[in-house]
């Protein structure tokens, strides 16, 4: 017998306890598999030796009419009384060396993970897999030293050799649900081209209503998260690097805003209250309609009507709804900013995140970004700049999988692959306070009408402001910063859409 060829893609926990009342667990099983599960592990920790092969008998016959592998938690005496394909221990357990002495070389073998250590180590001793997490907190999972989050999976991914170089498979556990899957597939991918092999799911499997649709939604999410990440990575998109598609981008921005006036959409800010005021009006100037809820309570129901979120935590709360633009005020200003950035990340997907140097400088050490410069902070402010800005946000866009907005005397934007400089803006703009707060209400309110191109709804969200703060600052009624806060509100609303592509000084900047 040969060790068999295995999709990790949907890999199927069972537990029991957690079992939906409405069907017997061979029934799950089997539904989850008619769903899309590829790989089965019977977990049972409250069974006797004979209850159990009892069991993983008749689960194995459900397994073997489906091709589907079937693996034995913890109990290597089950797995082979009923030769089932392999054996999952935890790190308490048997190690690698002794289990693979007892099993022998062609049964699958996987091991827990939940360090950049222990999963070197399964590599080392011969695991076929390993298990990492705990992700996200579970019900399952009561003994869990800490959890990881994307970032921490992703530290234990660049850990252990690029896929090419190596036959050690990777799947996540702990929390996974449908509405986080294609979030951690995207975040958790590491910098050494791992990608997780699968997901590693319990209660979304056996305690939804209907098995076999629950699978079929989260293996539909894996796959978009592996198609989104593998599309970033693409080389047919380096072109999108060159000033013609830059110029074609621009191109369309006048079109942009028009829509953004038309349809006005709904952007819910979760909003530093120092500039509270200035933000809201700032974007009902542009065109968007702005609710200032910060408010934990009403994110649900806002969830269901709003377009675009902002997310800033110049003020901080201890809930959070899903951003889709964050804006990491301070963060390297005291620790609790930094944790709960590094909290933010780890837990909600974030589509766009906007900061001044300092606040790049900060996420790209919490992240990882290795040789990142450090750029002081001193308040909300920062002190100095990057020796090459286009390069930093570049790398802190690729490892986040997301758009990075960098402001400064001169703006940067990058998705990992395009990256541009925005020189356009006016002075008084660092002069007054939450100006960079407005830009991230101008961002967020371009995204709600550009879905699919957040790269466009940054470059345009900045330019769009730039632009006022430059006519604002050419206004003889301006004499300092205290008029040019009013006149710059003026100027949002008095921006033409054409200016939006006649005026507009955006250059691609082309890195190795």
């Amino acid at each position: 017998m040969t060790k068999p060829a295995v999709d990790y893609s949907l890999y199927l926990v069972t537990d029991s306890g957690l079992n939906h009342a409405s069907r017997t667990l061979l029934e799950t099983v089997e539904d989850s598999i008619r769903g899309g599960v590829t790989i089965v592990q019977l977990r049972e920790k409250h069974l006797d030796t004979a209850a159990f092969i009892d069991l993983a008998h008749k689960v194995h016959a459900v397994t073997k009419k489906y091709n589907v592998p079937l693996l034995i938690n913890d109990n290597i005496d089950v797995a082979l009384a009923i030769d089932a394909e392999g054996v999952h221990v935890g790190q308490d357990d048997l190690s690698c060396l002794e289990v693979r002495a007892l099993i022998g070389p062609n049964k699958i073998l996987g091991i827990s993970a939940g360090t950049p250590d222990e999963a070197q180590k399964a590599l080392a001793d011969g695991a076929d897999y390993i298990g990492i997490g705990t992700c996200f907190s579970t019900q399952t999972k009561t003994d869990t030293k800490r959890t990881l989050g994307p970032i921490g999976v992703r530290q234990v991914l660049e850990a252990i050799p690029a896929p090419q170089d190596t036959h050690l498979k990777t799947v996540v556990i702990g929390g996974i649900k449908e509405d986080n899957t294609k979030r951690v597939v995207v975040h958790s991918a590491g910098a050494n081209g791992r990608i997780l092999d699968g997901i590693a799911v319990v209660t979304g499997i056996v305690g939804a209503k209907d098995a076999k649709k629950a699978s079929e939604d989260l293996l539909k999410e894996f796959k978009a998260g592996h198609t989104l990440v593998s599309s970033s990575s693409s080389t047919g998109r380096v072109a999108a690097q060159q000033q013609t598609h830059v110029d074609a981008m621009i191109h369309q921005f006048p079109d942009l805003l028009t829509k953004l006036r038309s349809e006005s959409p709904l952007t819910h800010h979760i909003s530093n209250f120092v500039v509270m005021n200035d933000t809201a009006n700032a974007t009902l100037a542009l065109g968007g309609s702005p609710i200032m809820a910060p408010c934990a309570a009403e994110a649900e129901d806002l969830s269901k009507v709003v377009s675009s979120v902002v997310l800033n935590i110049g003020t901080l709360t201890e809930s959070w709804s899903k951003p889709v633009v964050f804006d990491p005020v301070g963060v390297g200003a005291t620790s609790l900013r930094a944790s709960a950035t590094l909290r933010i990340l780890n837990n909600m997907h974030v589509d766009i995140i906007k900061g001044n140097a300092g606040e790049i400088s900060a996420i790209a050490k919490l992240i990882g970004c290795e040789g990142t410069e450090s750029i002081a902070m001193r308040g909300v402010d920062s002190v100095g700049g990057f020796s090459d800005p286009a390069a930093v946000v570049r790398a802190v866009a690729k490892r986040e999988n997301c758009v990075v907005a960098m402001t400064g005397k001169i703006d940067y934007v990058s998705d990992g692959v395009r990256t541009v400089a925005i020189e356009n803006g006016h002075r008084y703009q660092g002069r007054i306070t939450g100006s960079g707060c407005m830009i991230a209400s101008s961002i967020a309110s371009f995204a709600a009408v550009s879905p699919n191109d957040h790269f466009a709804a940054a470059v345009a969200g900045i330019l769009a402001l730039n632009l006022a703060g430059e006519h604002a600052g050419t206004r003889s009624d301006v004499r300092g910063p205290g008029t040019f806060r009013a006149a710059f509100i003026d100027e949002i609303e008095n921006l033409e859409p054409l200016q939006m592509k006649s005026e507009a000084k955006v250059k691609s900047v082309q890195l190795d």
